[in-house]
């Protein structure tokens, strides 16, 4: 028609390649901006699952897999085997599938000639409809063949991940599982270490023990001492002698002599004991009466400080030995006082377990006495000028007009000899006399390094001249005791009472020169009853005159600097 433009192959092969060109980068362009949402997505999507899912379980699942990790790892298990499943039947069906999401069976590289070919074809013959079908099929198997492939990748970094992740998760409930078993293993060895200690300490109790039935065999031999001892006391009684001349010049040189003997023969051991079983601590008996019935208390708390029951048999906390014990009490029994003739021809009571309850009398200047053990008596007059006391204990004990003062070179006795020394010192480095009562006793001059008197009532003591290097007196009372030219290095106060307002000011005057700082110590006055809760403040009323303490105000020091001379 001559009206009209002829439209010949030409042109429609330049509008299908614009329309190609203009569909090519409309497909680009979506494609990328596909790829980018769904990798956007999908980083989100997997961030939020790592917060929703991981602060739980690192909050409330660490315990439950350490319970459970035999569960978690089936768990695990099985999920990995769903997923091949699923996977093999996606792999079995794959033409079905395609057929329903992309309405194709086949998606091969090989399927795209076809389409191809048909739209050259259709436009070679100008038949517009035909090759915009067969345009369309090319698209859709493009389009079918990327969605496979980008599915297909991302199903194969899923399941890859998903794989990684089990085989962590599984790692880590074995782990689990280890250091659960590990912790069981723990609380066995434990157990163990326990049994171990238990066992060795049988072990050291049967040695103790072992060693405490060899040294108990001299017993028998103080024993026949003991019966010597008594009749000749009675033979020198049966002659007219008055019982308060005999001594030891009395006994023959044989019983002497066995004296020294088993003095020296006898060794420290340790023995089982029981526990607040002892006759002369009326606390201890009652805190054991007071165990079969705890509900009777007000505060049960109160047995804890007697520790284990009377039933129960414990070794002693030190070495001592009861048959030097044992000749002392004869000799005391026996009005034998006097004991320096002993010590002069070589006797030896270290460690001796003195366990009659009154020593009235006793002199004991000059002995060995290193570790003895006077807890529970009453010591009353008694001598101990320049002895060795170092370490001894004289606990719970009450100590009246006695003197443990060193001995001044005349005062020595005919049987020693002082050389060129104005004193023969007392040496009672670290002695104790916690929870004792010490009333008008001396200590002038002694050398004690570290005595102990937590506890005790120091009333009219005398300390003058003594060395008490680095002793403590805390919760003790001193009451009218002389401490002149003492050596009071790092003396420990904390918690005691007095009842004189410038007692500070006054040790710091009368105590050695630079000995005593009083500012590192504050008094705090307190009222009469906090006076009578003092322990030994029933036993203190026995003995202390009333007008030491009745109706006078008393004070506790307490530390204001650490104590660091």
């Amino acid at each position: 028609m001559a009206g009209k433009d002829d439209f010949d192959a030409s042109d429609l092969d330049a509008a299908l390649s614009d329309d190609e060109d203009a569909a090519g980068r409309q497909l680009e362009a979506g494609k990328e901006r596909s790829r980018s949402a769904g990798r956007s997505g999908v980083g989100f999507l997997l961030f939020v699952l790592g917060v929703a899912c991981g602060i739980p379980a690192a909050i409330f699942m660490p315990g439950f897999l350490s319970d459970h990790g035999s569960v978690v790892l089936g768990i695990i298990l099985g999920a990995l085997l769903f997923v091949l499943v699923i996977l093999s039947l996606v792999f079995v069906f794959r033409q079905p599938l395609w057929r329903w999401m992309f309405r194709r069976s086949e998606i091969e590289v090989t399927r795209f000639a076809g389409p191809l070919a048909d739209v050259a074809r259709y436009a070679a013959g100008q038949k517009v409809e035909e090759a915009t079908n067969a345009a369309r099929d090319f698209a859709e198997i493009a389009l079918a063949r990327y969605a496979w492939v980008s599915s297909r990748r991302w199903l194969v970094a899923s399941i890859t991940g998903l794989i990684a992740a089990m085989a962590a998760l599984a790692g880590s409930a074995l782990l689990f599982e280890q250091n659960k078993l590990l912790r069981a293993q723990s609380v066995l060895l434990v157990e163990q270490n326990q049994r171990i200690d238990f066992q060795n300490s049988l072990i050291d109790t049967q040695i103790q023990l072992a060693e405490a039935e060899r040294s108990a065999q001299i017993g028998p031999e103080v024993v026949e001492i003991g019966a010597l001892i008594g009749a000749e006391r009675q033979a020198f009684l049966d002659a007219g002698g008055k019982i308060d001349n005999f001594g030891l010049s009395n006994l023959s040189s044989s019983t002497r002599g066995r004296i020294v003997a088993a003095s020296l023969v006898a060794r420290p051991y340790r023995y089982l004991a029981p526990s607040n079983a002892n006759p002369r601590d009326a606390d201890g008996l009652i805190r054991t009466a007071l165990a079969h019935r705890p509900d009777a208390l007000a505060d049960p708390s109160l047995l804890d400080a007697g520790g284990e029951g009377a039933d129960n048999e414990r070794l002693v906390d030190r070495s001592v030995s009861p048959e030097r014990g044992d000749l002392l009490t004869m000799l005391t029994a026996n009005s034998i006082l006097e004991t320096e003739m002993l010590t002069a021809l070589g006797a030896d009571f270290s460690f001796a377990e003195f366990r009659r309850e009154l020593a009235g009398g006793l002199s004991m200047q000059h002995a060995r006495l290193a570790f003895a053990d006077f807890s529970w008596t009453r010591m009353v007059g008694c001598l101990f000028g320049a002895a060795q006391l170092d370490h001894a204990r004289i606990e719970n004990a009450v100590v009246r007009d006695s003197d443990f003062s060193s001995l001044a070179a005349g005062d020595v006795s005919e049987l020693f000899t002082a050389g060129d020394f104005d004193y023969l010192p007392t040496s009672m480095a670290g002695i104790s006399f916690s929870n004792s009562v010490i009333h008008k006793t001396g200590f002038a001059r002694v050398n004690a390094i570290a005595p102990v008197f937590d506890g005790a009532v120091v009333a009219m003591v005398d300390f003058t001249g003594a060395s008490i290097a680095g002793a403590s007196f805390r919760d003790a009372m001193i009451i009218e005791s002389s401490f002149e030219g003492a050596s009071l290095l790092s003396m420990d106060l904390e918690g005691a009472i007095v009842f004189d307002q410038t007692f500070l000011q006054t040790l710091a005057q009368t105590a050695m020169p630079g000995s005593f700082v009083p500012e590192r110590w504050s008094l705090v006055s307190i009222a009469a009853g906090e006076v009578a809760d003092h322990p030994r403040y029933i036993e203190m009323t026995n003995h202390v005159p009333e007008a030491s303490y009745a109706g006078v105000q008393a004070w506790r020091i307490s530390r204001v600097e650490p104590v660091a001379d």
